[in-house]
């Protein structure tokens, strides 16, 4: 690599250790407000790089104690704002590959649950706000939603001593490349699914209630439909709930994606429905999603919430059946990118010919405020 480059692992390792480290974003507004990454900086002062003008970077505060890394959408544009830094004396360095490549740093929270030997590491794909799960009970392991390479997986069982027996998605995605699939073949781990999934590849059926055992822990199914039919939740020992996209910490499911406005409506009444079983739960469960509308920080604070404070805090959930679904569909926030592409890819269980980071750019739009 050069030396005027940083590697998204390098940058990666630095906010993970909370090294010191000025990030300036230069792309356009549009671009910004899409996706970004924590802590960093934005000036919009793409173009005038682009054609030359050095001046625009004399109106950027720069701290002087620490190492400055431009980011623009490819690294190409943030290579040139890096060499005019350094050519004003300033220690800079351009992100490789730009956002692009950043689509797949990640970093890690984890809790532990009570009267258990669980422990619940998510792992946050930190600028498409993708949360994944490995959840460990005595040495055995289960993975829910792999959104980065299995290695990421691997790496993460064997330093805790966990095999991973079991993988599973919470539904057909449509906004990144599943990568469970991949996980259960370099396992051998058991690939499990709700019985209705539609896919082109083999699994292991499951059905609504069934309780499933890893180590000394159970998890049961909650089928969830709405967000897509074949949605599913899984209840950890009956104290934490990973809810995929049918509940986030910020709002509920889309329901519009692949179906006409009809199509929407009536998956909105099965989204309320699905909701409502979740609601029933004891108030202190854990909530803990496949997304966040944001990018995720470096802070190792788990991306969760109770019930109880969801209950206050969304309106949404507070809503009569008829009024949940109208407002659902009136606020309903543009499609992801390709989406229909990516949800095809996942149905198939293969991205051969493709490649995921040309797919997956830009932040996740799977939830309704």
């Amino acid at each position: 690599m050069d030396k005027i480059e940083i590697t998204p692992e390098k940058l990666q390792t630095l906010l993970y250790e909370n090294k010191p480290v000025f990030i300036l974003d230069i792309r356009p507004q549009k671009e910004r407000e899409d996706w970004f990454i924590p802590g960093s900086t934005h000036h919009d002062i793409y173009q005038a790089l682009k054609e030359g003008d050095d001046s625009v970077l004399d109106a950027v505060e720069i701290p002087n104690d620490k190492p400055v890394v431009t980011v623009c959408a490819g690294g190409r544009t943030s290579l040139i704002a890096a060499e005019m830094l350094q050519k004003k004396g300033i220690q800079a360095l351009s992100l490789a590959g730009g956002m692009k490549t950043w689509n797949y740093a990640w970093n890690t929270a984890e809790t532990e649950l009570l009267d258990s030997d669980a422990r619940i590491i998510q792992v946050r794909r930190t600028a498409k706000g993708c949360l994944s799960y490995i959840i460990g009970s005595g040495k055995e392991a289960l993975v829910v939603d792999a959104a980065l390479e299995p290695e990421v997986y691997l790496e993460i069982a064997k330093e805790n001593n966990w095999q991973i027996t079991y993988v599973m998605d919470t539904h057909i995605h449509a906004d990144y490349i599943s990568r469970t699939r991949e996980l259960a073949e370099k396992t051998n781990a058991e690939h499990i699914f709700i019985e209705n999934a539609e896919t082109e590849y083999p699994f292991t059926p499951i059905k609504d209630r069934q309780v499933l055992t890893f180590g000394s822990s159970k998890v049961t199914i909650l089928h969830t439909p709405g967000h897509t039919k074949e949605s599913t939740s899984y209840l950890i020992n009956e104290k934490a709930l990973l809810t995929g996209d049918t509940l986030f910490t910020d709002g509920v499911g889309r329901p519009d994606l692949k179906a006409d406005k009809n199509e929407a409506i009536r998956k909105a009444g099965q989204l309320y429905k699905s909701l409502q079983k979740i609601l029933t739960l004891p108030v202190d469960t854990i909530i803990l999603p496949a997304h966040l509308s944001r990018p995720v920080p470096f802070d190792g604070k788990m991306v969760q919430a109770t019930i109880s404070s969801l209950k206050s805090n969304l309106e949404l959930l507070q809503l009569s059946e008829p009024k949940f679904i109208d407002e659902t569909i009136q606020r309903i926030p543009e499609p992801p990118e390709n989406y229909l592409l990516i949800a095809g890819l996942n149905k198939k269980g293969s991205h051969d010919s493709y490649t995921p980071a040309d797919l997956e750019a830009g932040g996740n739009r799977c939830a309704v405020a």
